[in-house]
């Protein structure tokens, strides 16, 4: 073979190869794409329904209590009259001064009060809207209780035979009031009161 030709024919082989090795480095590199963060989405709280306020207790035909008391803060007791060994128990409603209440019934601005002074023609209707009825009597008044057991069921106490807000005693222990279950109570209050008392032999 002539040695120009040979020489020719290795040049061109070279060069093909050199342009197949370039060829083959200048491939795009493989791009792995980031992928995004996910988006947080919060649920839609469920709205929570407003407490339905207990309605107040419809009061005798005649009677009046406005403006309305706040919801009870506890009953209170004491002993109205000791006649020979016979207790006469007495109970009334307290009312915290919601909204300048006790103020606006003329009491001035207390931290609790009745539902209204003593005297007031209003007074009777304002226990009555506060308290409810009695569970034993159904009369305007507390239920009353003595070591448990309702007074109306016998043993050591009676109702009063004219007034709910009153009981006798006729045995020493502890004795409640309670508000009906159908009327509200304030936010720190009680629905009952209680006294613990002494009846001589």
């Amino acid at each position: 073979m002539n040695p120009r030709h040979f020489l020719g024919v290795c040049a061109g082989a070279a060069a093909v190869a050199l342009l197949i090795q370039c060829g083959s480095g200048s491939s795009a590199p493989t791009i792995t794409p980031t992928p995004k963060p996910a988006i947080q989405v919060s649920p839609i709280p469920t709205p929570t329904p407003s407490p339905t306020p207990t309605p107040a207790p419809t009061l005798p035909t005649g009677m009046v209590c406005s403006p309305t008391p706040p919801p009870m803060l506890r009953m209170q007791l004491k002993i109205h009259a000791n006649d020979a060994g016979r207790l006469v128990l007495d109970s009334k409603p307290l009312v915290p001064n919601i909204d300048h209440y006790c103020d606006r019934v003329g009491f001035g601005d207390w931290k609790f009060c009745d539902t209204r002074p003593e005297g007031d023609l209003q007074r009777v209707a304002c226990d009555f809207m506060v308290t409810g009825k009695s569970e034993d009597t159904g009369r305007w008044g507390p239920t009353w209780y003595y070591a448990d057991h309702l007074c109306g069921s016998g043993g050591g106490c009676s109702n009063h035979p004219t007034n709910q807000f009153m009981a006798i005693a006729k045995a020493s222990g502890t004795y409640s009031a309670c508000a009906a279950d159908s009327v509200p109570v304030a936010d720190n209050g009680t629905r009952c009161g209680e006294i613990d008392v002494t009846v001589a032999p």
